[in-house]
């Protein structure tokens, strides 16, 4: 079981997490349940997912229930994956030193690369152009004949090669259509599945804030001192 925030936590993370771009939005979410001292933005992908899932099944479980439509049929599926299923490989966040780089020789270079990190996602603007190059360049350490000539075609054969250099990096869902039998790979963005709960809780924890309030007249930090249970009854009770 991963570590529970409190629903004043919570909030407070809801709260300072609102105006943030999604990278932001993650690293911020990870910092909650890291180890004191830990630069999480230099984290890899894969040790933020950890993160984040140790996160997700301490404060809302361990089942994650999903849709997604049929890209062939177009029926929509429910599914539910766990956070088991979606650690790799099976393991939860280890304070240590990142994967070692690993070295590419292709179309006559020699590139030493490294995994994406969180700091990499933040210094990436997603609406420009050149967002992709820009990010695959931040993975190269070094290169005989420099970073800025690295044709296009290498800097591809690095993208594909960071799955295996960094494993969880990408959660990635294996779908098939009980209706055509068509199968496909959906990625799932745990970040953003785990902020869009967040924020859901959050919202129906601040209506039940306001109820009791203007019923009982009581502050929000007795609103929050009630266990969810005994908030359920007063709520029902002020709805009768």
């Amino acid at each position: 079981m991963g570590p529970e925030l409190t629903e004043t936590q919570l909030l407070g993370l809801w709260e300072i997490g609102a105006g943030y771009a999604p990278p932001a939005r993650a690293l911020l979410l990870a910092e909650a349940v890291a180890p004191a001292g830990e630069a999480v933005a230099d984290l890899t992908l894969a040790e933020l997912n950890a993160l984040l899932l140790d996160l997700r099944e301490g404060s809302f479980g361990a089942a994650l229930p999903c849709t997604a439509d049929c890209p062939n049929c177009d029926e929509p599926l429910e599914v539910t994956v766990t956070t088991d299923e979606l650690r790799a490989p099976g393991r939860r966040h280890v304070p240590g030193p990142s994967r070692a780089p690993a070295t590419l020789r292709a179309e006559g270079h020699e590139v030493r690369y490294r995994p994406l990190t969180g700091r990499d996602l933040l210094a990436v603007d997603p609406a420009s152009p050149e967002a992709r190059r820009v990010l695959l360049s931040r993975c190269v350490l070094d290169s005989d004949h420099g970073v800025d000539t690295l044709p296009e075609t290498v800097l591809e054969r690095i993208a594909q090669r960071l799955a295996d250099l960094d494993p969880g990096a990408d959660t990635v869902l294996a779908l098939a259509c009980p209706y055509c039998r068509h199968a496909w790979a959906a990625a799932l963005d745990v970040a953003e599945y785990l902020w869009a709960e967040v924020e859901g809780y959050a919202r129906r924890l601040l209506h039940e804030v306001h109820t009791l309030a203007r019923v009982y007249g009581w502050s929000e930090s007795e609103v929050l001192a009630v266990s969810p249970a005994r908030r359920r009854f007063y709520l029902e009770a002020t709805a009768g």
